[in-house]
Formats: C-alpha cells, sequence, structure tokens
C-alpha cells in the first residue's frame, strides 16, 4: 500500500515540506485538511448532519463526527477535498455548491497522537436530502444521523450537554434506525473552539 504523504505546513498556512499521515500525527505537524457540514431543512428548521465512524477506524471509532472531512494530499488543492464527500456519502458535489466558512485552527492532543488541523470548513445546504439517500463508504462510515441544528449550536456554545439525534447505521442484514441522546464524549473529540466556532459560523451563514 502506497504511504500517504501530506503537506506539513506552518500555523500560518506556509508550506514546510512533506511527511507521511503517521508522521504528521506522531510529529504533531500542522497539516490541512477539508471539512464540509451538511444542514437540510425539514419543516422550515435546519438540521445539521453527522457521519458516524466506522468501526474498522483507527482513530477515533464509533464516535460521530463532520458530516464528511479528510486530510488534503501533498499533490492536492485543498479545493480537491470536495472528493471526501463523494467518497464517504455517495454525494457528488462541486466546490461551487459549498459556502467557505474559512478556516479553523484544531488541536487533538493524545498519548502518541497529536493532530494538528488547519480546517478549511465549507457547508452544504441541501434543499432536498433525506438520510437514506447516503451511498456510505462502510470502511470509513458506518451511519449517518441528524439533530436540529439549534439543539447542535446549543450543546457546541456550552448551553446543554446533551442533544438527540435520529439516523441509521449499517449491518449486515441493512440498515438499522436509531434515536439516541449525545454530548460531545460521543463526538471525535475536536477542541472546544473549534465546535463554538462551527456553530456561529454555520448559523451565520444561515441567516445570511
Amino acid at each position: 500500500m502506497a504511504i500517504e504523504k501530506i503537506a506539513h505546513v506552518a500555523e500560518s498556512g506556509a508550506l514546510l515540506g512533506v511527511a507521511s499521515r503517521e508522521d504528521i500525527h506522531a510529529r504533531g505537524l500542522w497539516h490541512n485538511t477539508f471539512h464540509c457540514w451538511v444542514v437540510t431543512r425539514e419543516l422550515g428548521r435546519p438540521l445539521i448532519h453527522f457521519q458516524l465512524r466506522s468501526s474498522e477506524k483507527t482513530d477515533f471509532p464509533d464516535l460521530f463526527d463532520i458530516t464528511a472531512a479528510g486530510h488534503i494530499a501533498a499533490d492536492e488543492a485543498v479545493e480537491d477535498g470536495v472528493r471526501e464527500i463523494e467518497e464517504e456519502l455517495g454525494l457528488s458535489l462541486n466546490l461551487a455548491e459549498l459556502a467557505p466558512l474559512g478556516i479553523i485552527h484544531d488541536e487533538i492532543s493524545l498519548p502518541g497522537f497529536i493532530d494538528r488541523e488547519r480546517a478549511h470548513v465549507y457547508l452544504y445546504q441541501a434543499t432536498q436530502l433525506a438520510l437514506e439517500e447516503y451511498s456510505l463508504q462502510q470502511q470509513e462510515v458506518a451511519g449517518v444521523a441528524s439533530a436540529e441544528f439549534h439543539a447542535f449550536f446549543e450543546l457546541c456554545t456550552k448551553r446543554v450537554e446533551h442533544i438527540h439525534i435520529n439516523g441509521f447505521y449499517e449491518t449486515p442484514t441493512g440498515r438499522k434506525v436509531f434515536r439516541k441522546r449525545i454530548g460531545l464524549s460521543d463526538m471525535v473529540p475536536h477542541e472546544a473552539a473549534y465546535w463554538e466556532q462551527v456553530a456561529i459560523r454555520i448559523r451565520k451563514e444561515l441567516m445570511a
């Protein structure tokens, strides 16, 4: 298997070199990533979508996360990250359909794993998109779920500790629906500042 090469950048974004994905995380090197959040509307209410990471994932298995996201390879531009949406969710989009929300610096530090991302964050507002329409890359994504955006905003800004989500996960015998009560401990441990900024920037875009 080819070793994934990722650009190592300064916190400002200046290119410093190239390293393997393993080295990037072992040494805690800054790198660019692509994040896309999907929001739909139901009876006028905005719903935000999450992916449930596969139990096969090395990093953060079985946790809820950004709708679609991924690393930017060393030979790619940030805009090429739009491929992650189709790869993970089977949803073919182009960059012009996404609203850019800017860059958010995000650090996750665990024993033997330091993830320092310059996350290039985008929003896709879908006029009609049911969860059932996603075609999941099962090695990466075990399921998807949605929550009312207002509840998500309050969770990210620490006004509440839990929210309710509805979704499905894949099983060998088909899709199983669920309703869960989750908190940030059930999600990938992004920095508190990341969650807050994502919520604020998405709300601003939804109100535009």
